[in-house]
């Protein structure tokens, strides 16, 4: 049981970030459309589905930070132990720094194109 939460929750993680990664490109390409001539009567309505799109921008975070943590206490379910282990943590470490950096300039990003880009 414990093993098919684990590959849920993974999965959830995924999906989670898959989400996040559609809102930052929903969001660039909706600004960018929504600044052409077409646009103009449609051009009151832009604001509010963009502030839509960014919560779920942050539910997405909220559920790939929370689901992240439980990844972090049970990846040992999969039993990596000692030389694969120490790589492994290395790696994940490198990886979520990397990312974390990543999801901060994109979350920033969506957040200026939504408040301060009109």
């Amino acid at each position: 049981m414990r093993e098919k939460l684990t590959i849920l929750n993974a999965f959830v993680h995924d999906v989670a970030t898959g989400t996040w990664i559609g809102t930052l490109v929903l969001l660039t390409i909706l600004h960018q459309e929504t600044q052409k001539p077409v646009w103009i009567l449609a051009g009151s309505l832009v604001p509010g589905l963009e502030r839509k799109f960014l919560v779920l921008t942050w539910v997405s975070l909220g559920i790939i930070m929370a689901t992240g943590v439980v990844r972090m206490v049970t990846w040992k379910v999969f039993g990596w132990t000692g030389d694969m282990e120490r790589d492994r943590i290395q790696l994940l470490k490198t990886k979520h720094a990397l990312l974390g950096i990543v999801f901060a300039a994109g979350t920033a990003w969506q957040v200026a194109l939504v408040y301060f880009s009109r």
